[in-house]
């Protein structure tokens, strides 16, 4: 129950505020793909809710089921979700371990899932029709 002293339009506000920040998953663009260290350079498909364009996301862990089966190449669509909390030190050591930072569902903690695509996909890499 909202707290009688606050109005609500500032608990929207707060709210809204809050939620803009989160992030929980996009679709993105496959910019570059290192196969060495199966991470990749995402470019996110959907803008922030005030418009702007959302940075290029670097070194996103790439899922691959199997890797010997799959490629990811540049123009690829993807699926990326982004961690509750800092993966640095797990990514580096493969180990349990604290989150490095106090970052929360940062755009830098994101992994891609290759393979989806708009509705309009031609089947020309990130080419719409």
């Amino acid at each position: 129950m909202p707290h009688p002293s606050i109005p609500p339009e500032t608990l929207a506000a707060l709210k809204r505020d809050f939620l803009s920040s989160l992030h929980v998953a996009l679709p993105g663009r496959v910019e570059s793909f290192d196969p060495a260290r199966a991470t990749a350079s995402i470019r996110p498909m959907l803008r922030s809710p005030s418009g702007l364009s959302l940075p290029l996301l670097s070194d996103v862990p790439v899922f691959l089921p199997l890797p010997s089966l799959m490629t990811v190449s540049p123009g690829d669509f993807c699926l990326v979700v982004f961690a509750d909390s800092a993966i640095d030190g797990w990514l580096t050591s493969g180990e349990e371990s604290p989150p490095s930072a106090a970052r929360l569902h940062d755009l830098s903690d994101g992994f891609a899932f290759v393979g989806f695509r708009p509705v309009q996909w031609n089947g020309s890499s990130g080419a719409t029709t």
